[in-house]
């Protein structure tokens, strides 16, 4: 489960008006400075936005920080709740159905959120996981490419749109590819683009240079990343509770050489600096 940090984090951006807490999802808001976003098109200011499904089992709150951080930046950041089996699958909450659901209602949130500053808002949700929740992120991403164009909803105020972005964030996963992965080079515009984030001492992801070809196969060949987290191990990208040392558990994690806050710092600003580069 979260730890008691994560739940303080949730809270205390709740109480200040950062966040909104739903049934299916946890959502954290940037700053309110539209005026220094700067991203524009076609007259509406842009949001860069991310749907984050868990990895097995974790509770949702565990990305509180991470989230957090992310949202600093300017990005609005939904974490996916898939109680009360957490497994993230597309019968389960993670499928391109319920993605078409919350771009509705969570795109809605954000407009909300705005406004007092714009009525004019395109929100724009990339996709992103850890772990399994990694997987059924490149997943439902595939699914929506077998249609026309990627899906986009109309909101309310009819001046606003939400719709689905062509960035994909995969944490702590790539190890696992027949049958899991995929087949995403696909020519389309805007180009898709994947980060593959993992940590070196991963107990759980450890990719031999045959699977690191496989997964590559699968992937755009010019807009894949493949980056590690020195240090980092495979629960480090969250906060939750781990098992004891001695348990089985906590091996699979990994041994986690730097300290939670320096993965995390590492792990957000990767991830900042990939999703912003495509506004630039």
């Amino acid at each position: 489960s979260a730890d008691d940090s994560a739940k303080a984090i949730i809270s205390e951006r709740v109480r200040s008006g950062r966040a909104k807490r739903r049934r299916g999802y946890d959502l954290y808001f940037p700053p309110k400075q539209v005026d220094k976003l700067k991203i524009k098109q076609r007259g509406k200011v842009l949001i860069p936005s991310l749907f984050f499904f868990p990895g097995f089992g974790i509770d949702h709150t565990a990305y509180s920080d991470v989230a957090a951080r992310i949202s600093d930046c300017g990005i609005a950041v939904a974490v996916i709740s898939l109680e009360p089996l957490r497994l993230a699958h597309e019968a389960l909450g993670g499928g391109i159905d319920d993605i078409r659901r919350l771009l509705r209602v969570a795109g809605k949130d954000v407009s909300k959120y705005y406004k007092h500053e714009t009525s004019s808002l395109i929100v724009e949700w990339n996709l992103g996981g850890h772990s399994m929740g990694a997987y059924n992120a490149l997943q439902a991403w595939a699914a929506s490419d077998d249609e026309s164009e990627l899906p986009s909803v109309i909101l309310k105020n009819k001046k606003s749109v939400s719709r689905m972005g062509s960035d994909i964030v995969v944490w702590a996963g790539g190890n696992l590819v027949d049958g899991v992965v995929p087949n995403l080079r696909i020519n389309r515009r805007p180009p898709l683009r994947v980060l593959v984030l993992n940590g070196s001492k991963d107990g759980i992801v450890k990719m031999s240079p045959q699977q690191k070809r496989e997964l590559l196969s699968r992937l755009p060949k010019s807009t894949t990343e493949l980056r590690t987290i020195k240090g980092g191990n495979h629960s480090g990208f969250a906060s939750y509770d781990t098992a004891s040392k001695k348990s089985s558990t906590f091996a699979m994690n990994g041994p986690r050489t730097i300290s939670l806050e320096a993965q995390h710092s590492e792990a957000c600003s990767q991830t900042i600096r990939f999703l912003l580069d495509r506004y630039k």
